[in-house]
């Protein structure tokens, strides 16, 4: 946990020198300020928590999660400043657990053709425990965000901690032509003492450009790659990866965006060197109709893993939520992922899957006060996993402070 703290610190200091720099994205006389805060109580009943491998026991747990935001808006910026805090306490068996981040997050529209992004995270969580689960109406503005958790060394109950700071920007160079840059470097640690988890350092970058065919379609190519870097000596790895992208929106309910093309993947370790080529790609799409939105993610690409091997990763998500009055909402999750070792001279297993789905409902009392329930199964699958799976339900107590939107 010293540790912990320290690079809690570290990223603080990163967070409000990064905030430093794109607050003044957003002008001091900001025309707008949204501020709030959810708060959410409640209790658990899991069967394996942590998903331990060989079987976990069932446990109770007392829930807290607390989420404030800060916005700063204008005619041409939006700067967001975001914080996690969530906390288990077990009856029994297991100690208490916690998870907390931040980031930051802004957009200028720097002239009438460039918009440059800045964004900025910390997070720490324990890989594997149980998440307090998603409930609302699905946000079809996001992007797939494959790589949480790392599967490969999951029910090990160990925490990671995750720094990722990113610059980007998009450059409209004709009336249907715009290129995008952006770059990226991240660093994950682990606490404890396991001198098998690895920590590491990966800078990555995308280029692209794009091309309006018309006013709901646009098609491009793009071109990324990443480089790794373990602290161990004779571990690294580095990524490329060409793509063909198309965005689509077929209806005012229906839209879609596609990037397919391959990637070239490199692992080595003090034993040799392995290269592995195969297919990439990245598809989000969504339906919007009256109170229902569906979203399906999907992704092929490549992760370093916290076993020092840069793998072969697929997955994707299918999201979905029914508004039953303004305030009451069904939601339902199903997500799976696998992992794919490039190398065989690792600790870590030919292949891990993880799958996981849950459903939950909470209804609105007032305009600020919700409650719910949700049920979770989530399960990992590989050799010497010894399949852990995990059944959770949960009750809880959501309250929204500030701002309503």
């Amino acid at each position: 946990m010293r540790r912990a703290a320290t690079l809690a610190r570290g990223a603080s200091a990163l967070l409000l020198t990064g905030t430093l720099a794109a607050l003044p994205l957003a002008p001091l006389d900001a025309q707008e300020t949204r501020a709030a805060v959810d708060v959410s109580v409640g209790g658990s009943y899991s069967t394996n928590p942590f998903l331990i491998r060989g079987g976990g026991a069932g446990a109770f747990a007392t829930e807290l999660a607390v989420t404030p935001q800060v916005t700063f808006l204008d005619e041409r910026s939006e700067a967001t400043i975001l914080a996690r805090y969530r906390r288990s306490d077990y009856l029994t068996r297991y100690s208490a657990a916690e998870g907390y981040g931040v980031a930051a997050q802004a957009r200028r529209a720097m002239t009438p053709t460039l918009t440059a992004r800045a964004d900025l995270s910390f997070d720490s969580s324990i890989i594997g425990q149980n998440g307090l689960g998603v409930v609302g109406v699905v946000d079809p503005t996001l992007q797939p965000t494959p790589g949480t958790p790392d599967i490969a060394v999951i029910g090990l109950n160990q925490r990671q901690n995750a720094i990722v700071a990113g610059l980007g920007a998009d450059w409209r160079v004709g009336p249907r032509d715009t290129l995008t840059a952006q770059g990226s470097v991240s660093r994950i640690t682990y606490d404890g003492n396991s001198a098998a988890l690895l920590s590491s350092r990966t800078t990555a970058a995308t280029v692209g450009y794009s091309r309006a065919l018309s006013e709901r379609t646009s098609i491009g190519v793009q071109g990324s790659g990443s480089w790794i870097n373990y602290d161990r000596p004779g571990y690294s790895g580095h990524t490329y990866s060409p793509q063909f992208t198309l965005n689509r929106q077929i209806s005012q309910q229906i839209r879609f965006s596609l990037g397919a093309g391959v990637i070239f993947v490199s692992s080595t370790t003090p034993f040799g060197t392995s290269n592995v080529t195969g297919l990439s790609g990245t598809f989000n799409g969504c339906r919007e109709a009256g109170r229902t939105t569906q979203c399906l993610r999907a992704f092929s690409d490549a992760q370093p893993t916290g076993l020092g091997d840069v793998s072969r990763r697929y997955g994707g998500t299918f999201d979905y939520s029914y508004r039953l009055r303004e305030s009451d909402v069904v939601r339902a999750t199903i997500d799976y992922s696998h992992l794919t070792a490039t190398s065989n001279t690792t600790l870590q297993v030919p292949s891990v899957g993880f799958l996981g789905g849950s459903v939950s409902y909470e209804r609105g009392f007032t305009r600020r006060l919700f409650a719910g329930a949700s049920v979770g199964y989530r399960q990992a699958t590989g050799d010497g996993f010894g399949n852990p799976n995990d059944v959770t339900f949960r009750l809880f107590l959501r309250t929204r402070l500030g701002d309503r939107r």
